[in-house]
């Protein structure tokens, strides 16, 4: 059994809803703090910064599509014996649980415990994955080496970046407010806008690559 997938129908659609979830945020927050207050409910589901709400389950969707994805790629390349087989499995997995947490909020968690915002251990992290990955870039096509570390910047930006910035209003105890909840929705967006990218860039980079490793799906018992 042979399948097809249209990538720019895909991430066309990707983009629709990613757009139209921060876009509601930020009008209902709008309306929220400078005209109206809205029901708790109305917001909530729709507020980018809360766990049970559809753009942080689309968000957690997003990540989860994309490690499904690199699976599928890590597993071709396991295949052909590919020296960077190892390296796609880590993404997969990274990604899976970038997916997981978006939901169980572990870093949340982790707030909790130290003393100090999870941003400052997550530069650390991500200064390591870097030096890991920077041979495994090098070695992309340049076009989707690029996109992966645009991709990589937007993404760390906003979960590390504004993150970072945003922690005097946790601390002054500012959350409820227009600013706040404006950021909010830079850094979700950010987020997922650098998923989609490198989700865009790893299936073209992927399509490109179909003819020397064909990609077949069977089903077995």
């Amino acid at each position: 059994m042979q399948a097809t997938l249209g990538i720019r129908r895909l991430m066309k659609w990707l983009w629709l809803v990613m757009a139209g979830l921060v876009g509601i945020h930020v009008l209902l927050t709008v309306v929220h703090f400078q005209m109206v207050e809205l029901p708790w409910y109305l917001r909530q589901i729709f507020d980018v910064d809360e766990e049970d709400s559809f753009p942080t389950w689309f968000s957690a969707f997003g990540l989860l599509l994309t490690s499904v994805v690199l699976w599928v790629q890590a597993r071709r390349q396991h295949t052909a014996a590919s020296p960077w087989r190892w390296h796609w499995s880590g993404l997969a997995l990274g990604f899976l649980v970038l997916s997981i947490d978006e939901i169980a909020g572990m870093h949340e968690t982790l707030n909790s415990v130290i003393e100090q915002s999870w941003a400052v251990p997550g530069v650390i992290v991500v200064a390591l994955m870097g030096g890991i990955y920077l041979s495994f870039l090098a070695q992309l096509d340049r076009r989707t080496a690029v996109w992966f570390a645009i991709a990589g910047a937007l993404y760390v930006g906003g979960a590390v970046g504004v993150e970072y910035y945003t922690e005097p209003y946790l601390k002054n105890d500012a959350l409820n407010t227009l600013a706040y909840n404006l950021w909010t929705a830079v850094e979700e967006g950010m987020e997922m806008a650098g998923v989609l990218l490198f989700l865009s860039a790893l299936l073209r980079h992927m399509k490109a690559g179909a003819a020397a490793l064909p990609l077949e799906f069977k089903l077995v018992d």
